[in-house]
């Protein structure tokens, strides 16, 4: 019997076997910190990533991989039952000025929402009309796009055609205001498939929605709102020779569209992860690796469950690929990892805003701590991510080497702290790495960490988020020449408070990358990317950019 219990001092739900979920609620009532003017409804809005090995359930209330009532679906191997993952979703949360608590944290929806779907205005709000019309999810596959591209269709496909980039025409509710990532043909800085426009997501496949947290109040966490805009894209690669064909990834791009600042802001990813049969699963971390993992307790999956791995039981890793860069520049990646207990006690699922918060911390909810040794709790020295030993070594901290008792663990990865000032963006890279060739029982990280390490290489050199933005900025000045340029030819980039070159493929793979520590101009021969039609970016110490084509005959 699977169950979910949350916030005890609203709802408790359990799931019977028969896969019903009945809903008991003790209310004692809760106050809500701050008032909101909209009332928008609760995201409903669902699509799969399916093309290669995994078929993934993706929401637009920012959770994932169930069904919203009691079906795991996050499938692995998609030619299976069996499912690696019952639910995750987006925490964040950090203070205002005043040393108040913001933060927005889904887990199951049974107390409510905290994130909404649409964007904000620039205001920071939102109406409930918005919500409903972004209550929806755009898929596209890379085939369709370089098929587009490639002028093979007789009418433009409907994922391309209805893609929400700026000013879609198509579109008519689309506020004017940057959304979906698209390749601007003609620098107009509206998205116009007629223009030869087309989106531009990483992979080849891609989901893109957006969410908010200012929508209505936070019934979740009973937290005060953020004021954040939060665009998702989740995407997947389909090549069956390569680390990733297993894995699902996911890139959030976080919008402060409030007036206040934050300053020690956590952004992570809170995960139920159930390896077939969850009755018998362990949890830990590699916190080198930036990864938190779930493994099998037991050499055969449980059969106490009709979907289970059997003797096949995998490995499963929650990898934090990019956290947000803080304001000095620093990059962050996994800072804390925590796990909870499925109940109410000290170590049991978070009832207050300050309980989700402390999570993000690794802290526990009486305000201590995670310590290193034993459970977690109680213990004399502080440590930021749990049971960090190899269950392979019998001598390290692991659920596996202590002969813990499984646990239906809830986990939760997690940088920062960071600051997000008013109208800045920050972006939080993850993927959900899955294995099934390590050695039972207590298996080794090392063959997880082998397949997480190439999804990493992967990303730094093959994942792309291109930038719609076209324009100008004052005092920025930029020239490329010769444009178009024969294919055995000098191509200068030549300007002022240039701080990096980029340029893409019409696939929107980047096919040369070149820094400007010293603001220099630049100069490369054409041979290096070869003869054909490219995008180019170029990015000034102030943070704003300038795309346009450049053509190699």
């Amino acid at each position: 019997m699977k169950n979910i219990l949350t916030n005890s001092n609203r709802v408790i739900s359990f799931l019977f076997p028969a896969g019903r979920k009945i809903f008991y609620s003790f209310i004692f009532g809760f106050c809500v910190v701050g008032i909101h003017a909209q009332n928008c409804n609760p995201a409903t809005a669902f699509d799969y990533l399916d093309i290669n090995n995994v078929k993934a359930r993706i929401n637009n209330g920012g959770d994932m991989w169930w069904n919203l009532v009691n079906k795991a679906e996050y499938i692995v191997p998609q030619s299976g039952i069996v499912s690696s993952l019952f639910a995750g979703s987006l925490w964040i949360g950090g203070l205002d000025e005043q040393g108040d608590l913001h933060i927005a944290a889904q887990t199951y929806r049974q107390n409510g929402n905290d994130f909404f779907p649409g964007p904000l205005d620039a205001s920071g709000n939102v109406t409930s009309q918005v919500c409903n019309e972004f209550d929806r999810i755009w898929k596209v596959n890379k085939s369709t796009i370089d098929s587009f591209t490639a002028g093979l269709f007789a009418a433009t496909p409907s994922s391309i055609q209805q893609w929400p980039g700026r000013n879609n025409p198509d579109l008519s509710f689309l506020p004017d205001q940057e959304l979906a990532p698209f390749i601007d043909m003609n620098g107009d800085n509206t998205y116009n498939p007629s223009d030869g426009d087309y989106p531009a997501v990483p992979g080849d496949q891609a989901l893109w929605f957006v969410f908010n947290d200012n929508g209505n109040v936070h019934g979740e966490t009973g937290g005060a709102p953020l004021g954040i805009e939060i665009q998702c894209l989740a995407y997947v690669f389909r090549d069956t020779a390569a680390c990733t064909y297993s894995t699902t990834l996911y890139h959030y791009r976080i919008i402060n569209k409030s007036v206040r600042n934050y300053t020690n802001v956590y952004v992570g990813l809170w995960s139920d992860p159930d390896l077939g049969c969850y009755t018998d699963d362990y949890a830990g971390t590699d916190s080198s690796g930036n990864l938190g993992i779930a493994y099998n307790g037991q050499a055969v999956d449980a059969n106490s469950c009709i979907d289970n791995y059997g003797n096949m039981p995998p490995v499963l890793a929650l990898q934090l690929l990019q956290g947000p860069t803080d304001l000095d520049g620093t990059v962050h990646y996994l800072d804390n990892s925590m796990y909870y207990l499925n109940d109410f006690s000290a170590l049991g699922n978070p009832e207050t805003a300050d309980d989700y918060y402390g999570y993000l911390k690794s802290v526990w909810k009486d305000g201590s701590h995670l310590t290193t040794g034993g459970n977690g709790y109680g213990g004399a020295q502080p440590i930021d991510y749990f049971y960090t030993g190899d269950p392979s070594d019998p001598y390290g901290w692991s659920m596996c080497a202590s002969n813990a008792a499984f646990v239906d663990a809830r986990i939760i990865i997690s940088s920062g702290p960071v600051s997000i000032n008013s109208g800045e963006k920050k972006t939080f890279d993850f993927a959900a790495v899955w294995d099934n060739t390590s050695v039972y029982p207590c298996p080794s990280y090392s063959t997880i960490a082998d397949v997480a390490t190439c999804v990493k290489e992967s990303f730094n050199s093959d994942v792309v988020f291109t930038c719609n933005e076209i324009a100008s900025f004052t005092g920025n000045h930029l020239n490329v020449f010769p444009n178009p340029a024969p294919s055995s030819s000098i191509i200068n980039f030549s300007g002022i408070n240039i701080l990096q070159a980029e340029i893409f493929d019409l696939t929107g793979r980047k096919v040369f990358n070149s820094a400007f520590p010293q603001a220099e101009d630049l100069k490369f021969n054409s041979t290096q990317i070869g003869k054909g039609l490219f995008i180019y970016r170029v990015t000034f110490i102030d943070h704003s950019s300038q795309s346009g084509k450049l053509v190699i005959q």
